[in-house]
């Protein structure tokens, strides 16, 4: 394993890759977390594929940036990271955000994806494959509410990385998810701003500018543009109907689509509790793609 920081579009954004002969998988985590949430499924894959997990701009030990948090701004950059290691293609693992940004560069970048998998991006928030119920007016009243509630929420401020740490700890203790892989994400993705002080690395102005662009996101514009296998994750227990129409019908706008749905998924934080059957189904999606 070695890392390394790639100088992209003006910033520089931290790479950790495990080497091995074979075709490379790009793992792109979702948003406020970091590379370090693909911790418990590295073993599923390093033996058959180089493995390169990326901090996207605002997170991790990346750069942070207060513009260039649209999903095809993100994707411009993972390209540059190709290019600079010299990596002419590449399978695409997202989650979320990641999902997102995967999505735009099988869209845009097509020679440069071998295959998609999405855990994320399985809906617009508002059209015809959009969750909202309400008309286009109460949708723009939603999200300028949406946005002036991060802008007004004030930065949280944390003496030491340990009280950081204990602070997301109690939150996630509640539902039960708290364990070492995710301590692991917090603790890295802990980021100084001054002396005796530390926040989440994705602070709330990146936050601001990646959110405006989200909820005008219409995925449908770029799953028509997809030629290359994809993978949409999805749980099994879902009874939403509306989501579920939604990323049917963005499967049927791809090429070559298709949809597994995983027992217990709890987007996105499956990937720290147990990722044994996501990962299976990845391996078993990437095999059928290399045949």
């Amino acid at each position: 394993m070695k890392e390394i920081r790639v100088k992209v579009n003006q910033i520089e954004l931290q790479i950790r890759e495990y080497e091995q002969e074979g075709d490379a998988i790009i793992f792109l985590h979702f948003s406020g977390v970091n590379l370090m949430m693909w911790q418990r499924i590295l073993p599923y894959f390093q033996d058959h594929y180089r493995l390169i997990l990326v901090d996207l701009r605002g997170h991790g030990k990346s750069d942070k940036p207060e513009t260039g948090y649209h999903m095809d701004e993100m994707a411009r950059d993972v390209i540059g990271v190709m290019q600079h290691l010299r990596l002419e293609r590449a399978h695409i693992v997202g989650s979320s955000l990641g999902a997102e940004v995967g999505l735009s560069m099988a869209a845009n970048y097509p020679d440069k994806v071998i295959s998609l998998v999405c855990d994320g991006a399985l809906n617009s928030e508002y059209g015809p494959y959009g969750i909202w119920e309400g008309s286009e007016t109460e949708f723009e009243e939603h999200v300028a509410s949406q946005l002036e509630k991060i802008r007004n929420t004030p930065e949280t401020i944390f003496p030491s990385v340990d009280a950081l740490v204990d602070d997301r700890r109690e939150l996630f203790e509640k539902y039960g998810w708290w364990n070492e892989y995710l301590e692991a994400v917090e603790r890295y993705g802990a980021y100084q701003v001054g002396e005796g002080e530390y926040t989440k690395s994705f602070g709330k102005q990146a936050m601001e500018n990646y959110m405006k662009h989200y909820y005008q996101y219409r995925f449908e514009d770029y799953y028509r543009r997809v030629k290359c296998p994809l993978l949409m994750l999805a749980e099994k227990e879902s009874e939403d109907e509306r989501e579920k129409a939604a990323m049917k019908g963005l499967r049927e706008l791809a090429e070559q689509g298709e949809i597994v749905e995983v027992s217990g998924w709890a987007h996105p934080y499956v990937w720290f509790l147990d990722p044994e059957d996501a990962s299976k189904a990845i391996l078993k999606f990437l095999d059928d793609t290399a045949h």
